[in-house]
């Protein structure tokens, strides 16, 4: 049997590229997880091309060619062996095998496919990146660690909560295993029985029985919800937590939908857990017991049960197969009809103004389409074979019972041991079904899991790895710095060298794309560099806990978000212990009063969702009262009043420049910040002027340029990089 390619899932939409290749790798005994491949490489905007994932090959000694194929089958007859294609001008796949009549596909977006030769001629795009042996002299560039369990360290945490539920299971158990025996005495036996006992005192032992296992199975399920909402809290304590402690480079190509659709997951898994693995082990040994007094009652009808529960199990395991296949489509599609809803909701009026809702309803139409399907051949799954197990199990009494006559008739053994062996056959078939179902549900589990710990074992450094707080703000510095998204794009930022001192007011200016932006986000620790140093008060900003630096920094974003609180809860948000006065202050400075004036409940009026009920210019306004209330050491606004009218801008940057504290303001309105202490003009990345107004404008350089209102930079930049 021909080694498999173990199924890795992308998680966002640029990466099927690095996907792709970590399955190869994994498959060549390279064993390296995803997140570490995507960590050290990084994911361009535009995804990889062929050359990028034949470098990262190289990396790893894996010797790779790419090969334009014009002719796949007979191709891929002598070449049937993995290798990385280039699928329908967009995507990359992992090519397993060819049958001969069928294209066995890994999608790292769909998981294993089949395909006929002409689907597979309609979807292949004639390039693949063909494998020639691995070095294995060199050493890999990435080592991935082996993670701890992370299930088992939950479990482990609430060991008594586990034991009570097994041994609750077992008595419960034991009382099924002793209900048969009971029987057949009580049968064999009932002239005696009639004799000895009254109908009181049978009544009275059944009532004891019947409390007895109603006050088990009370227990078991208390016990169970106790675990489920411990389980539940923790996993998804551990999810928000580890979501919340991840850098924004984190978020930038990964879908709002998707992971919410991820965190719903531990819902799912909770369930799963409590209901089916926990009683696995147990219902094993019971099926054990169950089959060991079968054996003592009667060989033959053992034998004759074992090849009806023969058909039980090959009918589960092909279903359990089916099933993980299927489940595997299913998430990605619930996923992608969960993203499409997301992004239809939060741009609601960008949908509506541009009239694209056609276009949204067939791409949500299209993929609920998918999910339906998978519904149905998930029906037809359960009908066609999961139904099976269930016949079997119906006819089985009948089967014993017609076959166990004859054993009576001949003296074999008497009617009380045939009802007794059908009671303990049927006993024995539930756990069985039980544990073939818990099989299921296992592989469903690590489908639903595995979306899951691609998010909880993201690396990250937490405050309790850092050891210095600040109160007080005396500089920035950044030193020799570089970002890029990945190993394969032109740097965002180029060699920065900056300082921002005590009480200095900077404005940031530049072309569109210049990295203004990029820059601000790296200064307030939200990027993470790829290269070189920032300091805080001299101190490397690695080292000083995120919780210094938010309360030291304040962050006007470009495109700020307004929550679904009171107009005065959405600027004290992060913000405790703020006087009115302050408040106040707040509001009047950033012009929010004149809003409050307009809402009918002022302070308290609760705001959309999303600010869908404000204006852009009064959710920038709500975002610099927001800034303003924490009294930070350090301001950085971009584009802050790019939404605002003139009067209201200038009022609102001269109160910013009157304040004491320092501030960085990425602008392109010239005009609003030529008073500030320094200038700093960017282009392609790099710093290209630094100075006062009066200094910038006598360099003649594309400060000046732009400022006279030219728009052709490049004819500039052009004469400047000729000097």
């Amino acid at each position: 049997m021909s080694k498999k390619v173990k199924f890795i899932e992308q998680s966002e939409h640029s990466e099927c590229g690095i996907t792709s290749v970590t399955m190869i790798l994994n498959y060549l005994d390279l064993k390296v997880r995803l997140s570490d491949v995507r960590d050290h490489y990084g994911v361009p905007k535009g995804g990889n091309t062929l050359f990028h994932l034949k470098s990262i090959f190289h990396d790893f000694g894996v010797d790779s060619i790419g090969a334009k194929i014009d002719n796949p089958t007979s191709f891929f007859k002598e070449n049937n062996t993995p290798c990385v294609l280039f699928w329908d001008f967009k995507h990359y796949v992992v090519f397993e095998k060819f049958t001969g009549r069928k294209f066995v596909v890994v999608d790292p977006a769909l998981g294993r496919k089949k395909y006929s030769i002409e689907e597979f001629k309609q979807h292949f795009s004639n390039f693949a990146l063909l494998l020639n042996g691995v070095d294995e002299s060199i050493e890999p560039p990435i080592q991935s660690k082996k993670q701890k369990n992370i299930l088992i360290n939950i479990l482990m945490k609430e060991k008594h909560l586990v034991f009570s539920v097994i041994l609750l299971t077992v008595l419960i158990q034991a009382c099924g295993l002793g209900i048969p025996i009971i029987t057949q005495r009580a049968v064999d036996n009932y002239l005696l029985v009639a004799k000895d006992m009254t109908q009181s005192s049978i009544l009275i032992a059944v009532g004891f029985v019947f409390i007895s296992y109603y006050l088990m199975q009370v227990g078991r399920n208390l016990i169970i919800t106790k675990f489920q909402i411990y389980f539940d809290k923790n996993l998804m304590t551990g999810f928000m937590k580890k979501i919340m402690s991840l850098p924004l480079n984190f978020f930038v190509n990964r879908s709002t939908g998707d992971l919410i659709f991820r965190s719903n997951l531990t819902t799912y898994i909770q369930q799963i857990l409590s209901s089916q693995l926990i009683t696995t082990v147990i219902d094993i040994v019971f099926a054990l017991a169950y089959f060991s007094l079968m054996l003592s009652y009667s060989v033959e009808l053992t034998m004759i049960s074992l090849a009806a529960i023969g058909v039980i199990l090959t009918s589960s395991l092909i279903n359990s197969k089916a099933f993980q296949a299927i489940t595997d489509k299913e998430i990605s599609t619930y996923s992608r009809v969960h993203r499409t809803l997301v992004e239809l909701f939060e741009g609601m009026e960008t949908v509506k103004s541009i009239g694209a809702e056609p276009q949204f309803y067939e791409n949500w139409e299209k993929d609920f389409k998918s999910q339906l399907d998978i519904q149905k051949k998930k029906s037809h799954i359960t009908g066609w074979i999961g139904n099976i197990s269930v016949s079997m199990q119906f006819v089985l009494p009948l089967l014993i019972t017609g076959l166990g006559l004859f054993g009576v008739s001949k003296g074999t053994f008497s009617i009380g041991e045939l009802i007794s062996f059908n009671t303990i056959a049927l006993s024995f078939v539930v756990p069985i079904i039980t544990i073939m179902n818990s099989y299921t549900q296992l592989l469903v589990l690590r489908s639903y899991f595995g979306k899951l710990s691609e998010i909880l074992e993201q690396k990250t450094i937490t405050d309790e790895e850092k050891a210095i707080e600040f109160d007080e703000y005396e500089s920035i510095e950044l030193e020799n710095l570089n970002f890029r998204f990945s190993k394969f794009e032109e740097p965002i930022l180029k060699n920065i060298n900056l300082k921002i001192g005590k009480k200095e007011k900077v404005a940031i200016v530049g072309p569109s794309g210049s990295g203004k932006s990029t820059l601000l986000k790296v200064l307030s620790g939200l990027y993470l560099p790829t290269s070189g140093n920032i300091y805080l008060n001299n101190k490397s900003m690695n080292l000083v806990t995120s919780k210094s630096v938010r309360k030291m920094i304040s962050v006007v974003n470009q495109n700020p978000s307004i929550f679904n609180l009171s107009l005065k809860d959405n600027i004290l948000m992060n913000s405790s212990n703020v006087s009115e006065d302050l408040l106040t202050k707040a509001i009047n400075d950033a012009r929010v009063d004149e809003i409050t004036r307009m809402l009918p409940m002022g302070n308290e009026t609760l705001i959309s969702e999303g600010g869908m009920n404000l204006s852009g210019g009064q959710m920038q306004r709500i975002a610099i009262a927001r800034a303003l209330v924490k009294q930070p050491k350090l301001m950085l606004m971009d584009e802050p009043t790019s939404a605002l009218d003139n009067i209201s801008e200038n009022y609102i940057m001269n109160r910013v420049k009157e304040n004491d504290c320092p501030c960085v303001i990425v602008s392109h309105r010239l005009n609003t910040i030529q008073h500030f202490d320094r200038i700093i003009v960017m282009n392609q990345g790099q710093i290209v002027e630094d100075g006062t107004h009066e200094e910038l404008m006598d360099n003649q350089g594309l400060y000046s340029y732009i400022y006279s209102g030219n728009t052709n930079v490049d004819e500039i930049v052009g004469e400047q990089s000729a000097i």
